[in-house]
């Protein structure tokens, strides 16, 4: 299997992990864990397409950069860039206390924001299931 393949592959595989610990926190009451665990699927399942598309994006963790560079291959990462890039939010602001002025985390971070970042988590990864899909043989 071709090495890009092969990094996709990894990738993908690690987002559908952080996806699941991501729900396992929000059903357990974790929210601002699970914001955490939501935005690090996209970002995964951003560069799991981007190895697909034979370009290398380790240099950035930020939903909205990869998002802008999916685009460049793919037109349908457009309808994500006004509601996902708010998932940058939570890379920082969900697990350190001094992120947040007059909180914590754990005291402001609402379920109604893990279930959103969640959502946003998982739309992205079925998107690029779908486009890889078209990307390699079924056998893959």
């Amino acid at each position: 299997m071709e090495l890009f393949a092969k990094e996709a592959d990894r990738w993908l595989r690690q987002a559908e992990y952080d996806l699941k610990a991501a729900e396992w926190n929000q059903q357990g009451g974790f929210f601002a864990p699970a914001c955490f665990w939501a935005q690090q699927s996209a970002a995964k399942s951003l560069r799991a397409f981007l190895y697909l598309n034979r370009e290398d994006a380790r240099e950035t963790r930020s939903v909205y950069d990869l998002l802008d560079r999916a685009i460049t291959y793919e037109e349908e990462f457009k309808g994500f860039v006004g509601t996902s890039t708010s998932l940058d939010l939570y890379y920082k602001t969900s697990r350190f206390p001094d992120a947040i002025p007059g909180g914590i985390p754990a005291e402001i971070i609402t379920g109604k924001d893990s279930r959103d970042a969640i959502k946003q988590a998982t739309d992205i990864l079925m998107l690029v299931e779908k486009k890889r899909k078209g990307y390699l043989p079924e056998t893959f």
